[in-house]
């Protein structure tokens, strides 16, 4: 005859690794991350975290760009390693290997404000022959340069233009402050649009100087 407490030792054990898996999901099941754009080149991530929210321990495994729209003092904590805290300003961004280097985290927010942070997914493996060289235009920061992205932080004084070219590369642009206009669909804070392929793309901002931040899609 069975050992009870042996069985009842082994089953406790497999119902807390079943308890462990079960909290740790793919971000893009996570509820505060939110997909509000897929296609074959991003897969978008919106994320909201109210104040001294936390979320799920989530799972990154794609490469990621990161667009910080909040000014936030937010905490992070990967599975197996100290929390550390940090603080972020709107069009501040960076890249992730997570495809390299997977992690599995929670994150929370520490400060009295809405934490808004984009999450962008790069979807393809290989770039496309693209004819997309690096934008030269004195309003064009170049911030990140990647094989499959270039990321921009564009700032616009008021009532003026810039225009990226047709190309095989597709464009994905995300509003941080004032209100610019894009092909005619209008942008603030916070909203993003994306362009395909060979998209002539005339942007213009309103009354006000405005920033945004330009992802080039290889």
């Amino acid at each position: 005859m069975k050992n009870p407490i042996l069985v009842a030792s082994i089953l406790f054990f497999c119902f807390l690794i079943t308890i462990k898996l079960s909290a740790q999901v793919p971000v893009r099941n996570e509820p505060h991350h939110q997909v509000v754009l897929e296609n074959d080149y991003v897969r978008l991530i919106d994320v909201h975290i109210k104040p001294h929210d936390t979320t799920l321990t989530h799972i990154h495994a794609a490469p990621s760009v990161i667009v910080f729209l909040s000014k936030s003092t937010i905490g992070t904590q990967i599975v197996g390693a100290a929390p550390s805290i940090a603080n972020v300003i709107p069009a501040q961004t960076s890249y992730a290997a997570y495809d390299e280097k997977p992690i599995t985290h929670k994150v929370w927010n520490d400060g009295d404000s809405v934490f808004h942070v984009m999450d962008i997914e790069l979807a393809k493996k290989e770039p496309a022959g693209d004819t997309c060289g690096i934008i030269l235009q004195t309003d064009f920061h170049l911030e990140i340069v990647k094989k499959l992205v270039h990321v921009y932080i564009l700032d616009l004084n008021a009532e003026k233009m810039a225009g990226i070219q047709q190309s095989n590369c597709a464009h994905l642009l995300i509003g941080i402050s004032g209100i610019i206009s894009a092909n005619n669909h209008s942008l603030t804070a916070g909203k993003f649009y994306f362009f395909p392929p060979h998209s002539n793309i005339e942007i213009i901002s309103g009354k006000e100087n405005a920033r945004c931040v330009l992802l080039e899609l290889k």
